[in-house]
């Protein structure tokens, strides 16, 4: 019989868990909490009334880790949000695009919600042993093996001891694998880390009874402000959820703390860059009360480079990689890496070869991530943090991305790619790539639109229409007759 324990019923852990019991006769899962028996927050995950969302990447992998869940997100009322058609967006350089058509990125629910469907179906399926309310103590291990784990349940005073082949850690970011590892005389990884001095603050809202959004609101599932490199260190979102809830998100850098009674909210709001989500707020009534959360530090643990040799352990998620969500990144992440695991263990499952190939791959998969959030965070002068060159050159070159692609759609789809980790980083370096970007910032930017006053107002600008001017059917005709002749010469797919 062969044995796999996983630490932490979280996401990675429960994803983790499900490919598992593909591979391994029996799977433990051992949860530091007691599950909620319905839809709520579990407490060991303080984060989990902030904003959260699935990017295209991590939607596909959770859907092929647990199959049927977007028909039952789908039964819980999860909306549809598409940034530019429902949802207005405004990023530092301004409001963003507007779109003609319903172009989802991105899954919007609570985490809790999320987690909750998640759960349903992993008990469901039921192959896993799960021990709830209970805290891993240590490794075991035989010279350079790890044979399995102590944990202590909340009843009981003494550790228990359990064997396995393979340890998972996905605990998340407040493991204690470098405690566990220095007890068993390994050195710990080597880490980086940045503070970004970032402090989030959450409440769910209600629509009020009878209440409409004016006629002209075409952002009838949100607004996303976000904070705007050097200086300005606030940002808000009001986003839609599940059922008839809507999420209020304040973002405060700087370390300063979030306002907690509604009249400092309001003036929060008010003093922004664009006050709209202070005009949505009259039309909501609170659900819950606001609380506040601290995000740690990024930090980035070197598995991949790690000197120590421990056979039958690894670490996934947030045991390992730890940033700031600005992209909203996180739960995509470690959705990628079960699936990254899996791929693994199609491969092997020796405790000898698994470690070393997982974390190659799961270094190359996170680093996308990583590097995108720590190259934001060091735009803002409050950070403190190594500025080097490369971090300069990137964030520059990020800039050029941007306003190209507010002018070439083409540029904008290939570096969503990206964003949505569907693709590495290294391709916005592939010389097609950089060639077109430095093209549409120089030579297109006469196509950006909205303009520059729009992109600097207070308030969106209207919903995109149909332009039925002669001008736009050339430049539509001819861009498809380009696209039309280098699909069928194989110069794009």
């Amino acid at each position: 019989m062969t044995h796999a324990i996983v630490i932490g019923g979280g996401i990675a852990g429960m994803s983790s868990a499900k490919i598992l019991a593909d591979f391994f006769d029996q799977v433990t899962l051992i949860e530091r909490d007691t599950y909620p028996t319905e839809a709520s927050d579990r407490r060991g995950v303080p984060q989990s009334k902030m904003f959260h969302t699935l990017l295209e990447r991590g939607r596909r992998d959770v859907e092929a880790i647990f199959p049927g869940l977007h028909k039952r997100l789908d039964e819980g009322k999860v909306p549809r949000c598409s940034f530019g058609f429902n949802c207005a967006l405004m990023t530092p350089r301004g409001w963003g695009r507007n779109l003609l058509v319903h172009v989802p990125r991105s899954l919007f629910c609570t985490r809790g919600f999320l987690e909750s469907t998640m759960r349903e179906l992993f008990l469901e399926d039921g192959r896993a042993n799960i021990i709830e309310a209970a805290t891993v103590t240590g490794l075991l291990a035989n010279d350079d093996t790890c044979t399995g784990i102590t944990y202590k349940t909340h009843s009981a005073s003494e550790a228990i001891e359990l064997n396995a082949d393979l340890v998972v850690d996905a605990s998340g970011a407040s493991s204690h694998a470098s405690r566990w590892l220095t007890a068993i005389g390994k050195k710990p990884p080597e880490e980086h880390e940045l503070d970004p001095l970032l402090t989030y603050g959450g409440q769910l809202l209600k629509l009020k009874e009878g209440a409409k959004f004016p006629k002209q609101w075409w952002w009838t599932h949100g607004a996303f402000i976000q904070r705007m490199p050097p200086h300005d260190n606030k940002g808000a979102h009001l986003i839609r959820q599940e059922g008839d809830l809507w999420l209020l998100t304040l973002v405060a850098g700087d370390g300063f703390d979030i306002p907690k009674d509604e009249a400092s909210v309001m003036e929060f709001l008010a003093n922004m860059r664009s006050p709209l989500v202070h005009d949505m707020m009259p039309y909501f009534d609170p659900a819950g009360e606001l609380t506040s959360y601290r995000l740690p530090k990024n930090k980035w643990k070197y598995y991949e480079k790690w000197s120590e040799t421990l056979h039958g352990f690894i670490a996934i998620g947030a045991s390992t990689c730890v940033f700031n969500p600005n992209q909203g990144q996180g739960m995509s992440v470690a959705a990628g890496d079960a699936g990254i695991l899996r791929q693994c263990l199609e491969r092997t499952t020796s405790p000898l070869e698994l470690p070393r190939l997982f974390f190659a791959k799961q270094a190359a998969f996170q680093r996308n991530a990583y590097k995108l959030a720590c190259c934001n965070d060091l735009k803002f002068s409050t950070v403190q943090g190594e500025r080097s060159l490369g971090t300069r050159l990137f964030n520059l070159y990020r800039d050029m991305i941007t306003r190209a692609g507010a002018a070439d759609p083409w540029v904008a789809r290939n570096v969503a790619e990206v964003d949505l980790l569907l693709e590495p980083v290294s391709k916005i370096y592939a010389p097609w790539f950089m060639c077109r970007t430095l093209w549409a910032a120089t030579a297109l930017s006469w196509r950006q639109s909205p303009n520059y006053q729009e992109r600097r107002a207070p308030q969106p600008p209207p919903a995109a229409e149909l332009t039925t001017t002669w001008k736009s059917r050339l430049r539509e005709s001819t861009g498809t007759c380009v696209r039309y002749l280098a699909y069928h010469l194989r110069l794009t797919d």
